[in-house]
């Protein structure tokens, strides 16, 4: 499921129109970004916890020239859902 399809199932889901639904999306991930930007936590009960992560410098090789180059280190948002949120068959 692509953005579009999501907005457009949760905008019949919802009963509210497609542009307010993506409004809503974007100023979602927004705020998520905001808030990770100053090193806060974002804890969503019964969903999951989203935070900024600093990964480490790293070594790799490029298969094709066999050259080593170093990965600089950079910050990335993750996402962990909580235990209970998970796939409920029904």
């Amino acid at each position: 499921m692509n953005k579009q399809e999501m907005i457009a199932e949760l905008s019949k889901k919802a009963d509210v129109s497609k542009v307010k639904c993506e409004k809503v999306i974007d100023e979602f991930k927004n705020l998520i970004l905001e808030v990770c930007k100053k090193g806060e936590e974002i804890n969503l009960r019964n969903f999951g916890r989203f935070k900024m992560q600093e990964t480490k410098e790293r070594k790799f090789i490029n298969p094709q020239t066999k050259r080593y180059y170093i990965s600089p280190p950079k910050k990335i948002i993750s996402f962990k859902g909580y235990k209970n949120f998970k796939f409920a068959e029904q």
